[in-house]
């Protein structure tokens, strides 16, 4: 029965060996997580402006676009006008 007595409590003291291990690690990997989550809102917050830049310069894009349409537009009737034929580009 002494025998018995000694292997149930070297097993409780291995369980909670062995628990308080496995709470040492699951502070370790809540660390790690909040450190992830950190990073990871960084890297959102940088390629949310990036977006933002990147669509505001293809709003400048469209702008220009639309201007020069509109210069070869007046080119093209102000040529027409003077009756003249535009010559080839190429």
């Amino acid at each position: 029965m002494s025998e018995e007595k000694t292997s149930l409590d070297l097993l409780g003291a291995r369980v909670l060996t062995l628990t308080a291990e496995v709470r040492d690690l699951r502070h370790r990997l809540d660390g790690l997580e909040r450190r992830m989550t950190a990073l990871e809102h960084r890297f959102t917050a940088r390629f949310g402006a990036m977006e933002h830049r990147i669509s505001a310069i293809e709003e400048r894009f469209a702008v220009q676009e639309e201007r020069m349409s509109a210069m070869l537009a007046l080119i093209v009737r102000v040529a027409e006008l003077l009756g003249e034929p535009l010559p080839l580009p190429f």
